[in-house]
């Protein structure tokens, strides 16, 4: 069985600086990680916008049946929309909602560097969810904080 917050973070790990470089590409950030982690976890089966949550949304990414990994990716600045918080907090309602006590869920937080002090900013620094595991880490150009739910 796959560990799946290792995964998350090794890959992260080795696609980081490419990764600094898709943070300055307005509109694709997202989409662009969904890929890479994609390609990293074809042989887990793992699958991107598959799996149907509430209000016809999916979930990012998922793995198995019933299924046994769900996990939400949002990258989010300080500079960003202050609604932007609400995106998030809903994101890991969705996650915990899914019923199967099985399904491991995960929420990936990239924070692009941003020099402005804002109120979404002090979130982003400080935010947390109760989780089973967290892994945070700051490189150059941005910080990710991943949690297991």
């Amino acid at each position: 069985m796959i560990d799946w917050m290792n995964f998350f973070t090794e890959t992260i790990e080795a696609i980081h600086e490419r990764l600094s470089i898709v943070l300055t590409a307005s509109g694709c950030r997202e989409g662009w990680l969904q890929g890479e982690l994609f390609s990293a976890g074809r042989k887990y089966d793992l699958r991107v916008n598959e799996h149907k949550l509430e209000d016809r949304q999916t979930a990012d990414l998922s793995c198995g049946p019933g299924p046994s990994m769900l996990a939400e990716i949002k990258i989010v600045a300080a500079n960003y929309a202050p609604k932007m918080q609400t995106f998030i907090e809903s994101d890991v309602a969705r996650m915990r909602a899914v019923s199967s006590a099985d399904t491991e869920r995960y929420m990936i937080l990239v924070i692009p560097k941003c020099d402005v002090k804002t109120k979404l900013g002090d979130y982003l620094d400080a935010c947390s969810f109760p989780k089973k595991r967290c892994f945070d880490r700051t490189w150059p150009n941005f910080r990710v904080k991943i949690w297991q739910l």
